[in-house]
């Protein structure tokens, strides 16, 4: 029996741990596009911004490979699997032959279309060496840095960056911050905070070139403003790494749809991690809800299954959370109400206060009174609960929503004695 798994990040390793745990025997092989061992990529902007060391990104120690037995294959990138001869192949023409395939190939962060978008000082941040690649322009003297997005990893690298000593200025084309994790009220108080710490928004403001003579020096923006730039990183979402696997039979929507056994439509090929599209719990349809937690419990039930198991996947949740400057915040499931639409059957209960000078905001959203999403702010601490209630289903008690919301009791005690 050969193993073949296709990529080193979350789901890829969870899943050769697990076939490791259930197979000491049979050969497993790991191609990755990657010159790395293991490392997580939720990190690296922590790493940019000088909180952690280059050898805290890595997930498993030196001798990880040899202990499991692996045969790790670096910078490979499979583009091709021909599933009637069992064979992937790579870019420049390598084969393998597998008996089990697990396609853990992630995704990739999306460019730039505008001119001047080849000047070497813009940036997207998806690996390690997209973070090495921006130090080396710190360090050579940039000053001032523009972030094209407003999403997540926008900020994150923003943050990094201001904590650098740069000035930055984050270009949104919508209207708000983290619209796809936060409502307007909630984006709102992140982005007050953000601005307490020196960084700059533009709102409903595209990027429509960017100039320099060789380097990056001004980011031209519609309606006509120019901003002077020695660094650029863009943030517009990623793209699953699909490619050309597209004409080989898999059904593919926005990702490699997968049944709940981490299984494709082709025998013997599985997909896990932000490649894949699974059920989501909450919006009953196939989604690609990339977060490291689902990547890795993707990773460890798609290896089980490749050794024989039939183990179920319960289906995914868009889960995100992020700390900037001490105010943290977590979003799950639906976060605005219209997002559910039609909404006769659905409800949204809010509560905003302040403690400690600290805003606090809280919002759940159910349909029948069952829990379909929330959004935190200032006050995270009830997301294990409220995530496990999503997850569970089931419909709340008037008590218990009151209690969920945080005008009185403890919920976690309230559902202990339940026993939900």
């Amino acid at each position: 029996m050969r193993y073949i798994v296709v990529g080193n990040s979350a789901a890829g390793l969870f899943a050769v741990e697990e076939i490791r745990r259930r197979d000491s025997q049979s050969e497993l092989l790991v191609l990755t596009a990657e010159q790395e061992p293991s490392y997580s990529r939720c990190l690296t902007t922590y790493f940019l911004a000088g909180d952690i060391s280059a050898s805290q990104l890595y997930l498993r120690k030196e001798d990880f490979t040899e202990q499991l037995n692996l045969n790790v294959t670096y910078g490979a990138k499979v583009n091709r699997v021909d599933p009637a001869r069992q064979l992937v192949q790579s870019t420049d023409g390598r084969e393998w032959h597998y008996d089990r395939l697990l396609l853990a190939m992630g995704a990739s962060a999306k460019k730039l279309t505008v001119p001047g978008r080849d000047l070497p000082e813009i940036f997207t941040l998806r690996t390690l060496k997209d973070v090495q690649d921006i130090n080396k322009v710190i360090k050579g003297g940039a000053k001032k840095a523009v972030v094209i997005g407003g999403g997540l990893v926008s900020l994150k690298c923003a943050y990094a960056l201001l904590k650098r000593g740069l000035e930055v200025t984050v270009v949104v084309s919508s209207g708000q911050i983290l619209s796809q994790m936060l409502d307007a009220k909630a984006a709102g108080i992140i982005e007050d905070h953000l601005r307490a710490h020196g960084l700059r928004f533009l709102f409903k403001t595209e990027v429509i070139a960017i100039a320099g003579k060789d380097h990056v020096q001004v980011v031209l923006l519609s309606p006509q403003t120019e901003l002077a730039a020695d660094l650029v990183i863009v943030g517009k979402g990623v793209c699953p790494n699909i490619g050309e696997l597209r004409d080989c039979g898999l059904k593919i929507g926005k990702g490699i749809q997968v049944n709940s056994f981490m299984a494709t439509n082709l025998p013997n090929i599985y997909a896990a991690g932000d490649i894949a599209e699974t059920w989501d719990l909450v919006r009953q349809k196939f989604v690609v809800n990339a977060t490291w937690p689902n990547a890795t419990t993707q990773g460890r039930i798609a290896g089980a299954n490749m050794c024989g198991a039939h183990e179920v996947y319960p289906g995914s949740l868009g889960l995100n959370s992020v700390d900037f400057f001490g105010l943290s915040a977590m979003s799950a499931g639906f976060t605005k109400l219209q997002e559910a639409m039609p909404a006769e059957d659905w409800e949204e209960e809010e509560s905003q206060r302040f403690i400690d000078g600290k805003t606090i905001y809280q919002k759940l959203i159910y349909q029948e009174s069952i829990l379909k999403g929330f959004l935190l702010v200032g006050d995270t601490s009830q997301c294990g609960v409220l995530t496990a209630l999503i997850k569970s289903g089931r419909p709340l008690t008037n008590n218990q929503k009151e209690i969920a919301l945080g005008r009185r009791g403890t919920l976690a005690i309230e559902l202990m004695t339940k026993k939900l």
